[in-house]
């Protein structure tokens, strides 16, 4: 038969091991879990949070950190029992702590704030990369390994204090890949590296300068940054650089200024020369013989600058009309040569109309003069003017431009507007033997006083008794001056003659009234 052995499931064992565990349970509760403590907690003092100063403070309650393993919210859930504050930040990317936990969700706070390190050792630590260093405004991804490609620590940078940061610091360590280089960088620049570069050389080697306003061509291309960016030592000094040529090249200006400071409308980056110049976008095109010509042809010296445009600046020369056509050539001619010449007269304060517009130019510009040439009637057509001045010299008060006839005289717009009968009349009714000119407007002047006026009304107006629609009826409108002593009355049926024996000027009661004998109601 043989002897079965379970081990130390014998009873001996059983009994061992419960020592061992009532034992150790003991000292943990007797040493308040020291035995499973990796180091002194921190004792660095700070603002009183959940009525600790310090880690230290925690001694022997390693529960307030330390969660069982049946806690879902772990150890950075019993960190933010005190530090309340970092649990808003986790939401807000915009926070330091937001970002950390957008670029590591699963990270715990005890793998930047590590402690059981000591009293005095620091609750921060980044050397695991976990730390957003580019929400800071400088990203490492450019300096992730020195030169000989150790890793870089926060100590490289930052030495014993990550809170502050010397930018000596920079000029030390590229002098020792570039002393030439970063001593002339620093000159043209300032030593502020951190004003214009972010870690990701955004204005470095690799910035890309054409995707701004200004595409660097040509000779650009090579130039050192310090020749555009002067004395630039910030960003905004380095968008703040001027964008026009004169501003960089007014030193190099051959022309001194006499052609403008537009650069660019003659020459382009890859050099001064060949030079060219679209003259069409001037306000002077060039057409037809002008294409032709050479530039100093027009611009006498090399002055280009306020040049005139006008033809005769340039043509004076050449004018064949020794100015009898006045200055202004493109009236006739245009840049496609002298000839063929046109002249569109309507464009003109005199327009070619009717029998005008088939008449030779010498008909009216006798001997080739043009300037000055007289636009009334007269000047050209009184030797055709068959009324020999009778009728004045506006031949255009009854003529047009289409003929002699048919003509015509509005004589409402005379002196002598023709009313009543007067409408109806031939014109040589009252213009005897053809005059026009000077005639009298009286009445009289046309119509002699008839026999049974017997001179009564002579010296008086027709029109105060009669109007042009006929002689009769007749009637005296003016008030009667009176006489009589000024009673005259009851004389409704008498006529003019029966007071007026000779003349309107003087008048008689006795042919009616005898003084002795007032008569009826007759008193004067």
């Amino acid at each position: 038969m043989h002897n079965t052995r379970l081990g130390c499931l014998t009873p001996s064992g059983l009994i061992a091991a419960g020592l061992t565990i009532l034992i150790a349970a003991t000292f943990a509760v007797v040493r308040g879990g020291a035995m499973f403590s990796p180091g002194k907690l921190n004792a660095q003092p700070g603002s009183p949070l959940g009525g600790y100063s310090s880690h230290a403070e925690f001694a022997n309650q390693c529960s307030l950190c330390h969660a069982p393993f049946w806690d879902a919210a772990g150890m950075s859930g019993r960190c933010e029992t005190c530090h309340t504050a970092i649990s808003e930040q986790r939401l807000d990317s915009t926070t330091l702590h937001g970002a950390i936990f957008e670029l590591s969700p699963a990270s715990v706070c005890q793998s930047c704030h590590p402690d059981h390190r000591g009293p005095s050792a620091p609750l921060t630590a980044f050397d695991n990369g976990l730390f957003p260093h580019e929400f800071l405004g400088y990203s490492l991804v450019g300096h992730a390994a020195h030169s000989d490609g150790s890793p870089f620590v926060c100590s490289d940078c930052h030495g014993a204090d990550l809170t502050t940061f010397d930018p000596a610091i920079c000029q030390t360590c590229h002098n020792q890949l570039d002393v030439t280089f970063t001593t002339a960088h620093v000159l043209s620049f300032g030593n502020d590296c951190l004003a214009c570069h972010d870690g990701l050389d955004t204005y470095g080697d690799d910035f890309v300068h054409n995707i701004f306003p200004f595409p660097l061509t040509g000779k650009h291309v090579g130039a050192p940054c310090s020749a555009c960016h002067l004395d630039a030592h910030t960003i905004s000094d380095l968008r703040a650089a001027p964008v026009d040529c004169a501003s960089c090249h007014a030193d190099d200006d051959a022309h001194q200024g006499s052609l403008g400071s537009d650069c660019a409308a003659c020459h382009n980056t890859n050099g001064w020369t060949p030079a060219f110049f679209d003259h069409n976008l001037s306000i002077f095109k060039l057409e037809g013989e002008h294409a032709e010509a050479d530039c100093e042809s027009c611009h006498i010296n090399g002055v280009y600058k306020g040049t005139p445009t006008d033809c005769y600046s340039c043509h004076a020369e050449d004018d064949e009309h020794q100015g009898r056509f006045g200055t202004l050539c493109g009236n006739c001619h245009n840049p496609a040569g002298w000839l063929p010449a046109t002249f569109d007269h309507n464009l003109s304060a005199f327009k070619l109309e009717g029998k005008h517009a088939s008449v030779a130019c010498e008909s009216c510009h006798i001997n080739n003069v043009y300037l000055g040439t007289p636009t009334d009637c007269y000047s050209c057509h009184a030797a055709d003017d068959a009324h020999n001045g009778q009728y004045g010299t506006s031949c255009a008060s009854c003529h047009t431009p289409a003929g002699w006839t048919p003509a015509f005289f509005d004589h409402n717009f005379s002196g002598f507007p023709l009313t009543g009968a007067h409408a109806g009349l031939a014109c040589s009714q009252c213009h005897g033997g053809g005059v026009f000119s000077g005639l009298s407007t009286a009445c009289a002047a046309c119509h002699a006083d008839p026999p049974f006026h017997a001179g009564l009304f002579t010296g008086t107006s027709c029109s105060q008794c009669h109007s042009t629609s006929s002689w009769t009826p007749a009637s005296y409108n003016l008030s009667h001056p009176g006489g009589c002593d000024g009673n005259c009355i009851n004389h409704e049926g008498a006529s003019c003659r029966d007071c007026h024996t000779s003349n309107l000027n003087t008048a008689t009661c006795t042919k009616c009234h005898d003084s002795n004998n007032p008569g009826d109601g007759g008193d004067d």
